[in-house]
Order: structure tokens, then C-alpha cells, then sequence
């Protein structure tokens, strides 16, 4: 069972250190080619929408930052420490954002890159359907309507 937390001003350090771990293979690079600079996406991450701690066994075990989008909800990032992947938290924090948001948005959207083959995986497995493809990124957008 997961428990999930509003973040804490002193959390956003540690979730963007995660982010740079776990993503460091395209995080660079897709923020070049958006134009975007590290300061702009620190700044971004800390104000735009909510970022959530999310609990295994009373230890963080990842994160995840949405916004919503007047009826879109759109998934910024859901990551998870190593040792904490492939134990159903991701698919658990899914179906929790997806009963949430029921009735409040028509969708969940998402973006993930191309070599995140298991989150593909994961994702599709909840119903989500690839809906752009921007190959200059190697990187999809993904859909699932609620």
C-alpha cells in the first residue's frame, strides 16, 4: 500500500536530484531542443501544478508533479527511486490519479521517452494510447481518456 504526500518546500531538491537520475539520458537534451534552460525548468517545477511525495512502507519511494489543464491532467513526471520500480507503485499512483480525476477532466496526458520501454509498457498496460510522436525528441505523447 502507498501513501501519497503534498510535497514540502525542502522536498523539491531531492525530487529533482531523482529526476536527474533517472532521466539523465534525455533530460539535457529535450530541454535544449524545447529551448528551455535548467533555471527556467527549476523554476517551472517549483510552481507549476503539484508535486506529490509518494510513500512505500513509510519511505519515499518517488514522486510525481501534475497540472491541470482545464480538462486534461497532464502527468509532468512520475518517477521512482530504483529500488522501488517494478512493485506495482507507479500502476498504484495511475489508478489513483485516474478515480480522482474522474469527472473533473475528460483525459490524463503524459510524455515519455522512447527508451522508457517499461513505463510504455506500464502505461499502455493502464490504457494509455500513444497520441504524438515527436521524433526529433525521441519522445511520445501518451492519452487515456477517463
Amino acid at each position: 500500500m502507498i501513501r501519497i504526500e503534498a510535497a514540502q518546500a525542502e522536498q523539491y531538491d531531492q525530487f529533482m536530484q531523482l529526476m536527474h537520475e533517472e532521466a539523465r539520458e534525455y533530460l539535457q537534451s529535450t530541454l535544449e531542443l524545447m529551448q528551455i534552460s535548467q533555471k527556467q525548468f527549476d523554476h517551472l517545477f517549483r510552481t507549476l501544478g503539484e508535486m506529490c511525495g509518494v510513500y512505500e512502507d513509510q519511505r519515499l519511494a518517488g514522486f510525481y508533479w501534475i497540472e491541470q489543464r482545464e480538462r486534461v491532467l497532464h502527468l509532468h513526471a512520475l518517477m521512482l527511486r530504483l529500488q522501488h520500480q517494478s512493485k506495482g507503485i507507479g500502476s498504484q499512483v495511475l489508478e489513483m490519479l485516474s478515480s480522482r480525476y474522474r469527472g473533473m477532466v475528460d483525459s490524463i496526458e503524459l510524455g515519455v521517452h522512447d527508451s522508457n520501454e517499461r513505463a510504455i509498457r506500464m502505461y499502455e498496460r493502464h490504457g494509455f494510447k500513444t497520441v504524438k510522436h515527436l521524433c526529433d525528441l525521441n519522445f511520445r505523447v501518451m492519452q487515456k481518456q477517463l
